[in-house]
């Protein structure tokens, strides 16, 4: 009987938590970290302010496991398609399609994740982040180098130069306006970009269809 309570209370205890990170993701995505207030997120998730502080002792505790977990879930489909069998260009398209498609069709948490002012707690999870991202990318273009698909190049440095120019374009005050944003032509122009700085040819018609339950996906 003392077991069995046991088990009830910790279940009750991770569905609780869920429900706080669950709120302050939902709260993120719709006004970036700064909207991620404990109030906010306590109204959200029908829970006490006290109850939350039990879980994640300040604002910073909290927005940093929410950063942690929404950059996860994005790394982990970018990384999952880096290391399928396809070969190294497709692979390539289909990552930028999915990452640059999936800051279009959710531009305020990108913004969040990829710009938004933040402390230095989060400054440092967006570092780590931004590392991984390129980390994929330098994979692929390394598997294109040694398949000959694409001359030889610095491959960190060229990986770096894409996964900083994709959130530039995508993200912040360079962005293309919202308002009449065809993004299938963002896409190709964002693949014809990154395949021509790397000296590289694409059939945009052959992975587009492949794609866009990738890209249309949200985590």
């Amino acid at each position: 009987m003392s077991y069995r309570k046991t088990e009830q209370i910790a279940q009750k205890l991770a569905e609780n938590r869920q429900r706080i990170l669950t709120a302050a993701r939902e709260l993120v995505s719709e006004g970036g970290f700064a909207k991620a207030q404990i109030t906010a997120v306590a109204k959200r998730s029908d829970l006490a302010t006290g109850t939350l502080y039990r879980y994640f002792p300040s604002k910073d505790d909290l927005c940093r496991q929410v950063f942690r977990e929404v950059s996860s879930r994005e790394m982990n489909l970018l990384a999952g398609i880096a290391a399928s069998e396809r070969p190294a260009l497709e692979r390539l398209e289909i990552v930028l399609r999915s990452f640059a498609g999936r800051a279009l069709t959710g531009r305020r948490l990108a913004y969040a994740l990829l710009a938004e002012p933040v402390d230095a707690a989060l400054a440092e999870e967006r570092t780590r982040f931004r590392r991984t991202h390129a980390a994929i990318f330098a994979r692929i273009i390394g598997d294109a180098v040694a398949d000959g698909t694409i001359a030889p190049c610095d491959i960190k440095l060229s990986a770096a130069c894409i996964a900083g120019a994709i959130p530039t374009a995508l993200v912040g005050p360079l962005a293309p306006d919202s308002q009449d944003l065809d993004i299938d032509t963002v896409l190709d122009s964002i693949i014809r970009f990154c395949f021509g700085a790397l000296g590289a040819q694409t059939n945009l018609q052959s992975i587009a269809p492949t794609t866009h339950s990738q890209r249309t996906a949200r985590p």
